[in-house]
Formats: C-alpha cells, sequence, structure tokens
C-alpha cells in the first residue's frame, strides 16, 4: 500500500517536468515537448504522465497539420491510438487541439480515388507520386546527378515531402557527399514512414545505431560489404600466378573463394571461372584447382567466351588453333542460352573475329595446323571451317552482307592464292552492286591484264556510282591510252586512233604535259600505219613530232616520250635515240629536267620509260652542273630513274643533293643513298635503311618505313634499329660524303653504331679483333695489284685446268667478278657470299641479333 501511494504521488521534480513539458507545449515546440513527456513517462509511468505524453502527441500531431504534413499526421495519430489505447476516447471526444487534429486529418487525406476529390488535386498527386517513383528508382540502381532528383513536382507541403528528402539523402549517399546526406536525414520527420530507414542509412555512413531489425541489418550487409577484403585476396592471387608457384597459387584460390563468399557471394561463380581459365593457362593441375575452389566452375557461354579470349593472348600458332576451336564452341552454347541467334549479326561478327585471329599465323604454319587438325580428328574441312579464313569470311558475309565484311576478306585475299581475290571482289560487286570499291578493284586487275575492254566497262559502272571519286577521273584516260597502246602492240592503228580520239574529248588530256603524251601517241599510230604500209613515217607523223617537242620544250625530252611510247606499243624498231654525242649543248645540259618530265609523265600514264645507259651517264654529269634549279619532288623523280636503269653513281649523287635540302624528305633520300650503294657494301646500306625507317617513323611516313624494312629484310641487319639521335648522326655523315664509294675510298665509318656484330669481316679486320682467320684466306687478293686494270683473261683461262663439269664462260665470269671485287677492296668472304649466295656456307656469316 505504501508503495503504491508513493508511486502514484507526484513528487516536486516530476511537477517541474510536467510544467516545464505544459510550457513547451504553450511556446509550439512540439517536437522537444513530446521528448521530454516520453523521458517523464518512462520514470514515472502514471495516469497523469500519459496524460501529458498524449497531450504532448496532440499538440505534436496539430503542429503537423500546420505544416500540411498529413501522412505524418496521421501517422502518428495512429501511433498514440494504438500505444494508449486509454486516449482513444479524448482525442476523438475533446474539442481541444487534438480532435481538431482527428478531423482535419480525416478531411485532408481522402485517398486518391475518392470521388469528391477534385480533378485537379488527383492529378498533381499522381503527377508527384509519379515522379518520386521514377527517381527513386534511379537513385537506387546508381549514381545520379542533382537534377535527377529536383523533383519539383513534390513541394515541401506535401504529405510526399519525406520521401523526397530520403530519395535525395541516396543519391547524395552513392555520389559519396556524406555530409548532404546526413542532413537530408536529420531533416526527415520521426514520425513519417520513411524515416524507418534512417537508422540504416546512418549505420551506412558510418554511425553506430542503438538497434537495428533484422530488414535494416541485411539491407545495410549487402550495400556496404567491405570490398577490400576481397580486393587484397584477388591481389594476392595475382601475385601467385606470377611467381608461377603451384602450391602458391592454389593457397591463393582458396582464400580468394572465401572472401569471394563472405563479401560478394553473388559473384562467386564469376570468380570461379575466371580462376579456373586463368589456372588452365599457367598449366595448374585441374583437379587440385577444382578443389581449391570447392567445386568446378560452371561451363557455360561466359566461361568459353574467357577461354578463347585467353588462348588468344598466348598467341602461338597451336593455341591461336585452340582459341578458334573455342569460340565455335562458345557459338553454339550462346545460341543455346539465347545470347543471339545462330544467323544473326552477332555470328557474323564472331566469324570475323575468328578470322582475324587466324591472320596472325603466317601461311605455311597454318596449312600445318589444318593438316594435324584433320590427321587428328578425320573430320571434314566444313567441319573444321574455324581454321580456315576464307571459310570464315564467306560465313560472315553471307549471315551479315556489310561494306566492312567485305572489305576484311578482300584484303586477305589479296595477299594469297592468284585469283581468289578476283573471285571475292565478284561476290562483293554481285550481292551489294552499289559498292565502289570492289568495282575499282576489278578495273584495276583487268588493266593490269591488259584487259583493257572490260576494265573499262567496270569504270563505266564506277563512274555511274561516284563520277568525282579521284579513282575514278585518273582512270578514263589512263585506261583509253592502254587500250590504245595495246590496239598499236596489235598493229590495229585504227582502232588506237578511235582510243586517242575519245582521250582529246577528256578535259584531264589538256593537263600538265599529256598533250605532248597524245601528240606522241599520234605520232606513233602515223609510224605504225606507214611501217603497215612499207614505208616510212614521212610528213604525216612529222607535225605530231613537233607538237612533241613544243609542249615539252625540246628535242631530247621528245625522242626520250617517243621512245617511251614505242616501247609501250612493242614498236622499238620504228623509233631510235640518237647519239649523245649528235645533241647540241643546250640540249644536253637540260638533260637532267627532260630526264624528269618524260619519268613524270610516263608514270602518270603507268608506262615503263626506257632511257638509254649513255643518256643516263650524260644526265648526271649534267646534273652537278645544274642541281639547284631542280626542286625536292624532282630530285626523288630523278633518284628513282637512276635506279631503274641502274645508274647507282646518278642516285648516289641525287640523293646527297636532297639529303642537303633538309626537311621532311630525309629519310626518303637517305632510303634511295642506301638502294644506291654497292651490294658489298652490305654495313653501310643497313645504316642508312635503319636511320632512315627511323626518320620516317617521326615523320608518319610509313611508306618510306616498308621500303627500308623491305630493304633490310632477309639480311643480317633485319633488326637493326637506331635512335632518332643515332639516325641524326647518319644523315650528317652521309651529308659529307659526296663521292661514290669505290674499294678504296669506302665512305663513313660506322662501327660505332654497328658494335663489334657490325664490324668489318674482311681478315685484317678478323684478325685485329683476335678472330681465327684461315692460312692465306687473302692471298689471291694479294696477287692482283692496282695496275692490273688490263689482265689477259683469255690467257690466264688457257694455263689454268678447270673443272671438268665448268664452262669456260662461268670461268671468265668469275675471274672478271674477282678482279671487279679486288679494285673495289672487297673482302674474300664477301665475294664468295655474293657469288655463290650465303647459304653456300663460305666465309663466316654473321651472327643476327640486334646491333646497336
Amino acid at each position: 500500500m505504501w508503495h503504491t501511494s508513493k508511486k502514484n504521488r507526484a513528487s516536486p521534480g516530476a511537477a517541474a517536468a510536467e510544467a516545464s513539458v505544459r510550457q513547451l507545449i504553450a511556446n509550439g515546440k512540439s517536437k522537444a515537448a513530446v521528448e521530454a513527456a516520453k523521458e517523464l513517462h518512462k520514470a514515472q509511468a502514471t495516469a497523469a504522465s500519459e496524460a501529458l505524453l498524449v497531450d504532448a502527441y496532440a499538440a505534436r500531431i496539430q503542429s503537423l497539420i500546420d505544416q500540411n504534413l498529413t501522412v505524418e499526421a496521421t501517422a502518428l495519430l495512429e501511433l498514440v491510438r494504438e500505444r494508449y489505447p486509454s486516449a482513444r476516447e479524448r482525442l476523438q471526444g475533446r474539442n481541444g487541439s487534438a480532435g481538431m487534429a482527428a478531423g482535419g486529418i480525416e478531411e485532408l487525406l481522402r485517398p486518391p480515388n475518392d470521388p469528391e476529390l477534385s480533378a485537379e488535386r488527383r492529378a498533381a498527386l499522381e503527377a508527384a507520386a509519379s515522379a518520386l517513383q521514377r527517381a527513386f528508382i534511379a537513385v537506387t540502381a546508381g549514381p545520379v546527378d542533382e537534377a535527377a532528383v529536383e523533383l519539383q513536382e513534390v513541394s515541401h507541403r506535401s504529405p510526399l515531402a519525406p520521401w523526397k528528402l530520403l530519395v535525395r539523402a541516396i543519391a547524395c549517399f552513392y555520389r559519396g557527399e556524406d555530409e548532404a546526406c546526413r542532413r537530408y536525414l536529420e531533416a526527415i520527420q520521426p514520425e513519417s514512414a520513411p524515416a524507418r530507414l534512417v537508422p540504416a542509412m546512418q549505420a551506412m555512413l558510418g554511425g553506430k545505431p542503438a538497434k537495428l531489425t533484422a530488414a535494416s541489418a541485411a539491407l545495410v550487409s549487402s550495400t556496404t560489404s567491405d570490398p577490400g577484403v576481397l580486393r587484397k585476396a584477388l591481389e594476392a592471387l595475382e601475385g601467385a600466378f606470377e611467381s608461377h608457384k603451384d602450391g602458391a597459387i592454389l593457397k591463393g584460390i582458396r582464400d580468394a573463394v572465401q572472401a569471394c563468399r563472405q563479401t560478394a557471394p553473388d559473384q562467386i561463380e564469376r570468380l570461379k571461372q575466371h580462376i579456373s581459365v586463368r589456372s588452365m593457362l599457367a598449366d595448374v593441375n585441374i583437379d587440385k584447382v577444382r578443389a581449391a575452389m570447392g567445386g568446378a566452375s560452371l561451363k557455360d557461354a561466359y566461361f568459353l567466351r574467357l577461354l578463347a579470349r585467353g588462348m588468344e593472348e598466348v598467341g602461338d600458332p597451336e593455341s591461336v588453333a585452340v582459341a578458334c576451336a573455342t569460340w565455335d564452341d562458345f557459338r553454339q552454347q550462346a545460341v543455346r542460352e539465347g545470347w543471339f541467334t545462330a544467323n544473326g549479326p552477332e555470328a557474323a561478327t564472331l566469324y570475323l573475329h575468328m578470322a582475324g585471329v587466324l591472320r596472325k599465323v603466317p601461311d605455311e604454319l597454318l596449312a600445318d595446323l589444318q593438316k594435324n587438325a584433320h590427321r587428328r580428328n578425320r573430320e571434314s574441312v566444313e567441319e573444321m571451317y574455324f581454321l580456315y579464313p576464307e571459310k570464315l569470311y564467306e560465313r560472315a558475309c553471307a549471315l551479315d552482307p556489310h561494306f566492312e565484311s567485305f572489305s576484311q576478306w578482300l584484303g586477305w585475299a589479296k595477299g594469297h592464292r592468284a585469283g581468289q581475290a578476283d573471285r571475292v571482289a565478284e561476290a562483293w560487286h554481285k550481292i551489294r552492286p552499289m559498292d565502289i570499291e570492289p568495282i575499282l578493284f576489278l578495273m584495276e586487275v583487268k588493266e593490269k591484264r591488259n584487259a583493257f575492254q572490260t576494265s573499262l566497262q567496270y569504270l563505266a559502272k564506277a563512274e555511274r556510282i561516284d563520277s568525282v571519286h579521284p579513282a575514278v577521273r585518273r582512270a578514263r584516260l589512263r585506261l583509253l591510252a592502254g587500250s590504245a597502246l595495246r590496239h598499236l602492240q596489235q598493229k590495229k592503228p585504227h582502232l588506237a586512233e578511235e582510243k586517242l580520239a575519245e582521250m582529246e574529248t577528256l578535259p584531264q588530256s589538256q593537263q600538265g604535259d599529256r598533250p605532248a603524251f597524245l601528240a606522241a601517241l599520234r605520232y606513233m599510230i602515223c609510224a605504225v600505219r606507214a611501217a603497215s604500209h612499207g614505208s616510212a613515217a614521212g610528213d604525216e607523223a612529222a607535225p605530231h613530232r613537233a607538237e612533241v617537242e613544243r609542249v615539252l620544250g625540246g628535242k631530247a625530252s621528245a625522242a626520250l616520250l617517243i621512245l617511251g611510247v614505242a616501247n609501250a606499243s612493242k614498236q622499238i624498231a620504228l623509233e631510235q635515240l640518237p647519239p649523245i654525242e649528235k645533241l647540241a649543248k643546250a640540249e644536253r645540259g637540260a638533260l637532267p629536267e627532260a630526264v624528269i618530265r618524260v619519268v613524270e609523265l610516263a608514270r602518270d600514264m603507268q608506262m615503263v620509260q626506257p632511257i638509254p645507259s649513255d643518256w643516263m651517264a650524260e644526265t648526271a654529269k649534267q646534273f652537278q652542273r645544274n642541281s639547284q634549279s631542280l626542286n625536292v619532288a624532282q630530285l626523288e623523280t630523278l633518284a628513282e630513274a637512276g635506279l631503274s636503269v641502274e645508274q647507282f653513281e646518278l642516285t648516289y649523287t641525287v640523293s646527297g643533293a636532297g639529303l642537303e635540302r633538309g626537311g621532311p624528305t630525309e629519310a626518303n633520300f637517305l632510303l634511295l643513298r642506301a638502294k644506291s650503294l654497292p651490294e658489298y657494301q652490305e654495313e653501310r646500306r643497313a645504316v642508312c635503311a635503319s636511320a632512315a625507317a627511323q626518320l620516317a617513323r617521326q615523320q608518319r611516313q610509313m611508306d618510306v618505313v616498308e621500303k627500308a624494312v623491305e630493304l633490310l629484310a632477309d639480311s643480317a641487319f633485319d633488326d637493326l634499329s637506331f635512335t632518332s639521335e643515332q639516325a641524326s648522326t647518319v644523315v650528317r655523315k652521309e651529308k659529307a660524303e659526296r663521292a661514290f664509294p669505290t674499294g678504296y675510298r669506302p665512305g663513313p665509318d660506322y662501327s660505332d653504331l654497328l658494335g663489334a656484330a657490325g664490324s668489318c669481316n674482311c681478315p685484317k679486320c678478323r684478325r685485329a679483333r683476335g678472330e681465327a682467320v684461315a692460312p692465306f684466306e687473302d692471298a689471291p687478293f694479294e696477287d692482283f695489284e692496282e695496275e692490273d686494270d688490263d689482265l689477259d683473261l683469255d690467257a690466264m683461262l688457257d694455263g689454268t685446268e678447270l673443272p671438268p663439269d665448268m664452262p669456260p664462260e662461268i670461268a671468265r665470269m668469275l675471274l672478271e667478278e674477282t678482279r671487279k671485287s679486288v679494285e673495289r677492296g672487297e673482302s674474300l668472304d664477301s665475294l664468295l657470299n655474293r657469288v655463290f649466295g650465303p647459304e653456300a656456307g663460305f666465309g663466316g656469316r654473321r651472327r643476327k641479333g640486334r646491333r646497336r
């Protein structure tokens, strides 16, 4: 009895606390009043403290109503009614604020489908709810920007306002803006429905709430699992694979799988698939790997794709073949799993990829792989299609006849047996008749085979598709010229004249020096017609020759061009050049420019231009006097013309003049210098070519790079490479070396760039390096003196006993080559290797390797 009276009796402290709550309610601080009343009721647990708490809740409910937070007010009202049943009648029956609150809430919270709700109000609620739903889906899928969660449809007085705050908090969480996230969470009213997520999100931000529900704890766990543990385990596994120690690898697998199960259980199967493929590539025992993973990995399309890519990266021919076979397995499995259809564009793309993989394998090795595969499996070519690029391209183009598919197929076919590219281009043209690329290809193929009529037919098709295409615009004049020359070869001048008449109607035929070619062609038609009647060209051809001379500005250039037309017409007997001595002094002085103009015109018409050696020798002599009058392009043309007729000294001299000009053309002139050097100067040739390649790479001149690499291919210096500074050193030395090399003046010394591996291999230099030299190895060369230029080779042959199977002509040739070699200062090894080939095994062939 005493305890009861004591409990119900208000203490002075309780009375003060109740007064404080009443004062908070009066001051409109309902939230603080509720919190204070809760503490008092928790301590007192009396009817009076409960009544005070209900009054505080009533004030809070009214405050929410005043803020238009009707959803929150209703929720709080229901909570109070449920938690404190004795307060239901008081809240419903009293005329005070609580009663007003109940009535106001019921009025405000009519459902959207309430027939008494206005259409405008219903539309606004539906728009706000729809926008909120879209935003909620967006923020829970990943990071979004601020504009995506602006939610202007939801006002701060809307019943949905707390949800708007929650959406913004989630957006800040995924963007890593923790402070902004906390501020949005604090603004959510505790009585609102979204408030139930606040403790969970605070835990995600690193807070430590007193207690989380089971659902909240699961949410926190799935959202904020620490990836650091798994990342560390995977890094350790990667290090184990790099160590190539099976024990470390297996331990790393066990640790990684365990970490994945704890932190990302939904990714465990993917991890096992990656581990399985990596272990296969590392040749780790598959049974032990399976045990370490706790079971085999799933062999689905994803796994097969991983394996195929892994085998590709291994790179050796056998692995490439396995990769293509695995890609075929992947294709079939992916179709079964519904990744794509068997005959869709995805399958076509896969076929193209497989063909691209096979292109990395040299043809000889690929043929061996095909033979070995058939020997082991005894399957048909169609069944083993994945080892045949042509089959793969054919399938890809059949499923998806795309421009790029055919382009890749044609690019591959160009490098294979004759006629294959033609068939691909014809198939391309048949399926895609409006693509100009196969038409141009077929046009050029027919042109090279002198089938000009067919080539012109393809040209007509190309002109209908794209008449302004550069290749199309250039082709008609060239093809008509080739057709006219072909008719002259067949001694049909009347047909050639028809083509010439058609050429004269083309605007491009009047550009540059082309009128000279037309006049020269007209001259040759007259010459052929006269020859067919058993007479000389006569007066009929004379005006046309005069026209050639007028356009080209001289008799020498006109004579060269007409010789070129006669050669292309296979009528060389009808035109002969005069001896160089009969040319006037002015004509001889203009020879370099004349040769350049004629060579450029012949190249424009794709015609071979012969130039007699005495004319080229005179050209070289005259070049020394007027080289400064020529531009860089003309110098390149003249140097290449010298190479075409083996006037290497001319090319050497012109390349030097080009190097003096400097600029981006240095690489090409240095390559021309390399090509002009004697074959026995293989080291200097290699140095110049390698330096040219380096300079060309800097200028992005890939055509020069390809030519330089081709020059070095299959030589002892095919892997020689220089830095930019070393290439500049080569240019500087070659500029200073103006004279063509001889045996007594070989040119710059590049031993510092080549190193010991590139040093001279003559007996003298080999002795200096301490290398073994056979006795009397260089004795034959010591018997020849400089003044023995007029050796009587016939007399030497008469006194020499030749091998029974050696013809005297061969013996004489060998003696002549030996004499020339002595004059050049060539070593015996170089002579023997040059005459008999390095495969004969004479002398010490240099070991190939990187030289610096």
